[in-house]
């Protein structure tokens, strides 16, 4: 009998945070092979998993879109033997990416301004801004922060992924990938992109529970930014990889409500 595996890794991150493994292995019992998946990451992923067998039939439709929940170990299918004297043989093929296709965001939920309270500041992008916010951007807001302004979660949640180690920046897309940032998991399993960071402009660590209201970071115009600003979106993982932007709102003094670009707004 023979074992022969075809991985494909595929990771759909933005953000270059380097992610743990999501292994795929086997336990072979008389009857059948038991095909686990282990996630070893901090936060859910979604998993694609293929099939080419031979003396072999999977118990469930191919190909399998599951998601593992943090440190998940999870049997996701078994492969009987359906002719065990002549071997069986298989070939697998597997990507997983970051968050869960299934996430549904809490629409009723009211997102804080994530500035300081007192402070006040431009929208100076909104929702499907003619500058960048297009396609699954199109839901996101930029803040017109000055340099080393202090940043506030808009929610709490757990940090998943940073980066604060850049000290590039510019008009053009060629800088895009030197965006310090900070992304943030809601219990939703959802998460928050606050980017542009300062360099060292990271107030969190990884794994971190962080509470709506606190301190996470600094404003900069790293990476794809003309000069500096907070560029804020929450964001769903959607099939195949990738996100996509969800429109939110905010409590501010004047209710609850969803932001209009070139309006200014007083943290609340």
């Amino acid at each position: 009998m023979k074992l022969f595996w075809l991985i494909l890794f595929i990771f759909s991150f933005v953000i270059k945070q380097e992610p743990a493994a999501v292994n795929v292995y086997r336990v072979e019992h008389s009857d059948r092979l038991k095909i686990f998946a282990k996630n070893n990451n901090i936060f859910p992923v979604t998993i694609e998993v293929d099939f080419d067998t031979e003396n072999l039939e999977p118990t469930r439709y191919l190909p399998y879109t599951g998601v593992l929940n943090s440190m998940d170990n999870e049997n996701i299918l078994d492969l009987k033997f359906s002719d065990i004297a002549n071997g069986w043989n298989y070939e697998t093929t597997y990507k997983y990416y970051m968050g869960s296709i299934f996430a549904k965001h809490d629409d009723s939920f009211a997102y804080r301004l994530p500035f300081k309270k007192g402070k006040e500041y431009r929208l100076s992008q909104g929702f499907e801004g003619a500058y960048s916010h297009k396609g699954d951007l199109r839901y996101s807001l930029d803040f017109s922060l000055s340099l080393s302004d202090e940043i506030y979660a808009a929610r709490g949640g757990v940090v998943v992924a940073l980066e604060e180690s850049n000290d590039r920046g510019g008009s053009l897309v060629q800088y895009m990938e030197y965006a310090n940032y900070i992304t943030i998991l809601h219990d939703d399993g959802t998460f928050a992109d606050y980017s542009h960071l300062m360099k060292n402009g990271v107030d969190v660590e990884i794994g971190q529970k962080v509470r709506m209201g606190q301190l996470i970071g600094f404003s900069g115009a790293t990476g794809y930014a003309s000069g500096p600003h907070l560029h804020f979106v929450v964001k769903k993982t959607k099939k195949g990889g990738g996100y996509i932007s969800i429109p939110i709102k905010f409590t501010t003094k004047d209710g609850i409500i969803s932001l209009q670009e070139g309006q200014s707004y007083l943290g609340y």
